[in-house]
């Protein structure tokens, strides 16, 4: 490949910094990406350097409009600057570490990350765009290739911010990603907006959990010739949603989309109805599509529902439609009967409470947010088997015994798991369950 740009070349940028061109690091449809070095830091940056055909003036005054703005939100890898040379251009951001990993990389098998890490990266994810709409402003081309998530710990960065404009702005120079694109795009009835993102955030979402696409069943399978025509009545024209309830045609094929069959069967029927919304009524009437905030709150209670397999020691999920019909937890890896955990019972929220459950300030104050600790589950120093959740915030806490005892349970100090025992976290009352 002749790369447009030499590994050593130097580039002044607009704002008078000099880069010098590390190395090549991808191509796409509008241009290649480098790492680049600011010498007189020591930093390093990606570069996204425009083809021809994409370094138009629209494409400039978009990128200028975006630095000038600035970046909100550090999950998105904004530009910061722009280079200029014999007639093209390109714009600087944040380098992304290499332990991010594509939506790619987790269908492959490349990245393995947990349920409880995927949550996570659920979560942030409809943050991170909740945070964007909020502005405004419309992504235009949610997909694969924009979205990189940190399997440990489930944070995500959101790259390609080069083609957000204000909400329904017809100017813009994209229209999204094939298979990503809301159907009444596809349709030409409307242009990119907020609501087309909220679809096709749901579709980048079905994929992160099912590992397939939501539409892609029978009919996709039967076809000989996936041409424009074709995806075209797959995706816009006449789009069924494989688990649709009601129309049956277009059911995962065992076998060949075995992923969509395994994963489906897995997760709660409160997840799975979500996602048939987004992909029945939210399919064709944008004012019935799952918002952010939705997501957030689904993707919460699945995480909160985690608890692990005795035998095989896979995660599973506490599932209450099942424990009402008396149905038991059988694990979905090894089909050994899960043993549930102590629960505590936060509001409207339900916690098990594994050997490594952490509580955080989102389960006190219902905010979504998971980078405070409040409490974690830890084990008796001398006695095995015997656990308690231990108070990490900076507050005391009250615990209230069945017989009326009140308990006060200091910083570091530990909580003991006694059914029907309560724990008043200042902000909010969680109540235990064996």
């Amino acid at each position: 490949m002749n790369n447009a740009l030499k590994d050593g070349s130097k580039l002044l940028s607009k704002n008078k910094i000099t880069y010098t061109v590390v190395r090549f690091i991808a191509s796409g449809g509008q241009g290649e990406v480098y790492e680049v070095e600011d010498k007189t830091t020591g930093n390093c940056f990606a570069l996204k350097w425009y083809f021809k055909h994409s370094a138009t003036p629209y494409q400039r005054k978009l990128i200028e409009r975006l630095i000038d703005r600035g970046q909100t939100d550090q999950r998105f890898l904004w530009p910061i600057d722009i280079i200029e040379r014999d007639g093209l251009f390109g714009y600087v951001m944040r380098l992304r570490p290499p332990e991010y990993k594509s939506i790619l990389d987790l269908m492959k098998r490349r990245a393995e990350p947990t349920f409880a890490a995927l949550c996570m990266a659920g979560i942030n994810l409809a943050d991170g765009y909740q945070s964007l709409h909020s502005q405004g402003l419309c992504y235009r081309d949610i997909s694969f290739g924009n979205l990189f998530f940190n399997p440990a710990d489930g944070d995500v960065l959101i790259c390609d911010n080069d083609n957000v404009t204000v909400n329904k702005d017809a100017d813009g120079n994209t229209e999204g990603t094939p298979r990503f694109i809301a159907p009444e795009i596809i349709t030409h009835n409307r242009y990119p907006s907020t609501e087309t993102d909220l679809y096709s955030m749901a579709v980048l979402l079905f994929y992160m959990f099912m590992l397939h696409h939501p539409l892609e069943g029978a009919i996709e399978a039967n076809i000989k010739c996936l041409d424009a025509k074709a995806m075209e009545k797959i995706y816009g024209r006449e789009p069924i949603f494989i688990w649709d309830p009601v129309n049956p045609s277009n059911r995962p094929v065992p076998g060949y989309q075995e992923n969509a069959i395994v994963f489906w069967n897995i997760y709660p029927q409160y997840i799975r109805d979500m996602f048939t919304q987004a992909f029945t009524a939210g399919l064709r009437d944008i004012n019935k599509r799952i918002v952010e905030k939705q997501w957030k709150e689904v993707i919460v209670r699945l995480k909160n529902s985690i608890m692990y397999c005795g035998y095989c020691k896979s995660e599973n999920f506490y599932d209450l439609q099942k424990v009402k019909s008396g149905v038991p937890h059988p694990c979905w890896q090894c089909n050994g009967h899960v043993t549930l955990p102590p629960r505590i019972k936060i509001g409207g929220q339900l916690v098990m409470l594994n050997h490594d459950t952490i509580l955080y300030e989102h389960h006190t104050k219902n905010n979504f947010n998971f980078t405070v600790p409040i409490g974690r589950i830890t084990q008796h120093p001398s006695k095995p088997g015997r656990w308690g959740l231990t108070n990490s915030s900076p507050d005391n806490w009250t615990l209230t015994k069945q017989n009326g005892e009140n308990i006060v349970v200091s910083p570091t100090k530990t909580a003991p798991l006694q059914s029907g025992a309560k724990i008043n976290f200042g902000t909010a009352e969680g109540e235990i369950h064996q």
